[in-house]
């Protein structure tokens, strides 16, 4: 509705269901775009291109308002928030409780966080993933809170201070007419037009990445995913597109808005019992890591200190300077990596242990395959050791660079929790050798480490 009279205003585009349903359209189209896009890189750059404009729009305007009321006001936002958090955050108006105020607002806004979270929350680990926790927080909770306080001190107090100083139809206006309000007080500024579009267009952009992303998740739900990596196809998100578009559209023909919201209530409650599970498995998932970062550094295996077990400085220097291609990294794989992990599974099977050892085929897009090496461990977490050869550009300074050649492989291991951060290449089959068996006497501590610790949780084998 917002974006429709933001039309009206800038191209006398009626404010009909017609216009709405074009808008619709038009960003179902757009979402279809992102999803072409290569390297899943359309969901970041909208997110980009939405950003922007919001950034730069708090500083044009407390040039253009009164921009000592402005900052007087952004500091006294900030020490309400500060002072009155944790009392408004528990005030239930138990005396004197605003029963329809709070179910249009208080539950209402709760509640829908809270339906919102599984589409959210997955979204932000698909996009988030190889970031720290550390990272995690300062993108998706820090910045959001910080950009979101200057948004609201300096449009809403610029808000406040038209109607303070006799603004009184811009007030009636914005009551009676809440997707107006916005670009009524655009207007009170200079270039209205430039502002007036920026404001639709980013409007219809946080559309678009929102429907967008719960597309994508509603796609990976209702699809068998190959890998961890891997999103739903193409044709499954622009159903779900579809459909959210449709939905979209039949809530502006029968104003069921109220009826949503109502749904999302309801809907709501159940999940938030969710939640609390969903953090105490967090919770349980860092001591194991926590776990894991102990077992990793307590190392009991004899280090052989003879100077015939290291590399002499020529050959170290030449693994320095090896930057392989495709050719030689599938050698590496054939006659070192794959007879070491051979060697390693037959003597643990002499040992009565289970194991599993593959030779995957290259994945849709990649040129080499790799190598797994599982070993059971009944109840307990299995051991999951894998060789993936690893694509990367190649730096300029190097010969390969100056070949001609863009791209070189690194042998990294991977474990359950992922990548190591290593570099197998040019090891010789005892090195690679020493390697599985030191993550492998890791995964024993790590398991002895967890079975003794008090109020250990059920670990299963394969998670």
């Amino acid at each position: 509705m917002q974006l429709n009279y933001g039309l009206s205003v800038l191209f006398d585009i009626p404010d009909s269901l017609a216009a709405k349903a074009a808008l619709i359209a038009l960003s179902g189209d757009h979402r279809h775009h992102l999803g072409h896009l290569r390297g899943g890189q359309g969901h970041p750059r909208a997110l980009r291109a939405e950003r922007r404009p919001r950034a730069g729009a708090d500083p044009v305007r407390a040039v253009h308002g009164d921009t000592s009321f402005l900052l007087n006001a952004l500091v006294l936002n900030v020490g309400d928030y500060v002072n009155r958090f944790m009392g408004m955050t528990l005030n239930s108006f138990a005396f004197d409780r605003p029963v329809e105020w709070m179910n249009n607002w208080t539950l209402f806004f709760w509640a829908w966080w809270v339906a919102w979270s599984p589409f959210v929350g997955l979204f932000l680990a698909r996009i988030s993933r190889g970031r720290t926790i550390r990272q995690f927080v300062m993108g998706t909770l820090i910045i959001p809170f910080t950009f979101t306080l200057l948004w609201l001190s300096v449009f809403g107090n610029s808000a406040l201070y038209e109607i303070i100083h006799g603004d009184a139809a811009f007030a009636q206006e914005a009551m009676a007419h809440p997707e107006r309000g916005f670009y009524s007080l655009l207007a009170q500024y200079p270039a209205f037009t430039f502002s007036a579009s920026v404001a639709t267009i980013t409007g219809l952009l946080f559309y678009v990445t929102s429907a967008d992303s719960g597309a994508l998740v509603l796609g990976n739900f209702t699809s068998k995913l190959k890998d961890i990596n891997s999103d739903a196809p193409n044709w499954l998100r622009i159903f779900w597109s579809v459909a959210i578009g449709l939905l979209t559209l039949g809530m502006l023909m029968t104003n069921g808005i109220s009826a949503l919201q109502n749904t999302t209530v309801i809907m709501g409650l159940p999940f938030s019992f969710v939640i609390f599970f969903v953090m105490a498995g967090l919770y349980k998932s860092l001591k194991v890591e926590d776990y894991r970062r102990v077992s990793a550094s307590r190392d009991t295996a004899p280090r052989p200190m003879g100077l015939q077990d290291r590399l002499s400085w020529k050959k170290r220097l030449s693994r320095l300077m090896n930057y392989p291609g495709t050719r030689y990294t599938k050698l590496m794989m054939e006659t070192v990596c794959y007879p070491a992990m051979e060697e390693v599974a037959q003597e643990l099977r002499l040992r009565g242990a289970a194991v599993e050892l593959k030779s995957l085929p290259p994945e849709e897009g990649e040129n080499l395959g790799h190598l797994d090496l599982l070993v059971h461990m009944g109840d307990e977490q299995n051991f999951i050791y894998k060789i993936w050869p690893q694509q990367y550009s190649v730096p300029g300074f190097t010969y390969r660079a100056r070949s001609g050649k863009s791209t070189y492989y690194r042998l990294e291991t991977f474990l359950l929790e992922g990548s190591q951060g290593n570099d197998l290449m040019d090891y010789s089959k005892e090195q690679v050798i020493t390697d599985i068996l030191d993550q492998y006497e890791r995964h024993l501590n790590f398991i002895h480490l967890h079975r003794e610790a008090p109020g250990n949780s059920v670990m299963f084998p394969d998670g």
